[in-house]
């Protein structure tokens, strides 16, 4: 029997929302989702509806400060009837902090 959970990640994952827009490659899906998580090479992203394992998909932040492309490793059920689902980039991606950090407003003292 095939071992259904997710591969074990090597990389470990900051804590970080921020809305992206996923496309599929290989059909009509499209979604605004919100990440849980993210590193440089994946993310953990919350959506509506489920998307298959090994897809390929189109990821960008809705403030458009970030387009790449991956596939998703995984998608598991929630109890609230959405679905959580990882993403691998296909090439890494730097700084995901600065991306959320960018968009928000200077602070004043």
């Amino acid at each position: 029997m095939t071992n259904t959970f997710p591969p074990v990640r090597t990389e470990g994952r900051i804590p970080e929302e921020m809305l992206l827009e996923l496309s599929s490659l290989e059909s009509a899906a499209h979604e605004i989702a919100s990440t849980v998580n993210v590193s440089h090479h994946g993310a953990k992203v919350l959506v509506k509806v489920p998307w298959e394992p090994n897809q390929n998909v189109s990821v960008r932040t809705v403030s458009g400060k970030l387009y790449s492309r991956a596939h998703v490793v995984y998608c598991k059920a929630l109890p609230d009837r959405s679905f959580s689902i990882g993403l691998e980039f296909l090439q890494p991606v730097e700084d995901w902090l600065g991306l959320s950090k960018a968009s928000e407003p200077p602070q004043t003292h």
